[in-house]
């Protein structure tokens, strides 16, 4: 069977010399890449009103969040502190609600870097905005200027999670964060870490819900092992379709 998987955008909201004014949606290509490897079809959902989600849902058999700004604190209950970099509230709400439809429609999700953290918000969880600030981390979490496929930080992994099957107890990953999981969304759980205590990848109860902090479409093509997450996934809706 084909495998639809709806793939949230991103759009620009300050010009650029490439586009100007021109806010185009977009999605970093390797996330498409990620998915077509695994035999799955991937559809790029504009971003649009909250009250669309539930129509774009029904279109799809899984749903993907990329990666991108900051959170915006308000959405969980916090007011913004000086370290919060750019957010984009629309954006937010919109993929809140689209975590919101899926869930309810018992499709499968994945999360990758802040699609992680905007699930755990969707799912009334609450972020650090900012690791080192709010959580005294010790690790570099943003590898900058550190080339993007490569590995440079451990995490340990939960034994028998979704991530210890694929992946196996510990191995490098690539890091490009400040804000990262503080209290877990509704029948969420940490199933890896940092060195340095950051929630490096959930799991929801039922395992239909999934996510990691690092990036593993930036890895794949260089360290093929991270294939194994999109193809996780798209095995795991084929299962359940």
């Amino acid at each position: 069977m084909t495998v639809k998987v709806g793939v949230a955008s991103n759009h620009l909201i300050h010009p650029i010399p490439r586009f100007d004014v021109n806010f185009v949606d977009y999605i970093q290509r390797d996330y498409i890449d990620g998915l077509r490897q695994a035999d799955a079809l991937p559809l790029v959902l504009p971003l649009g009103d909250p009250k669309d989600a539930k129509a774009y849902i029904e279109q799809v058999d899984a749903l993907v969040l990329s990666g991108g700004q900051g959170v915006t604190p308000v959405l969980y209950g916090d007011e913004p502190i000086k370290e919060v970099a750019e957010t984009d509230i629309y954006r937010d709400q919109f993929e809140i609600a689209l975590v919101k439809a899926a869930v309810k429609a018992h499709k499968p999700v994945l999360g990758i870097c802040r699609g992680e953290q905007i699930i755990n918000v969707a799912l009334g969880g609450t972020l650090f905005q900012d690791i080192y600030k709010q959580m005294g981390a010790a690790g570099k979490h943003n590898q900058f200027p550190t080339s993007w496929e490569i590995p440079t930080q451990h995490v340990t992994t939960t034994d028998g999670s979704w991530l210890n099957q694929i992946l196996g107890e510990r191995f490098l990953v690539n890091t490009f964060h400040h804000q990262a999981i503080h209290q877990l969304g509704e029948n969420l759980k940490s199933v890896a870490e940092s060195d340095d205590h950051v929630v490096e990848a959930i799991e929801s109860q039922d395992g239909n819900i999934i996510g990691v902090q690092f990036h593993p479409e930036m890895m794949f093509k260089t360290h093929p092992e991270f294939a194994k997450v999109f193809d996780y996934f798209v095995d795991r809706v084929r299962a359940g379709s």
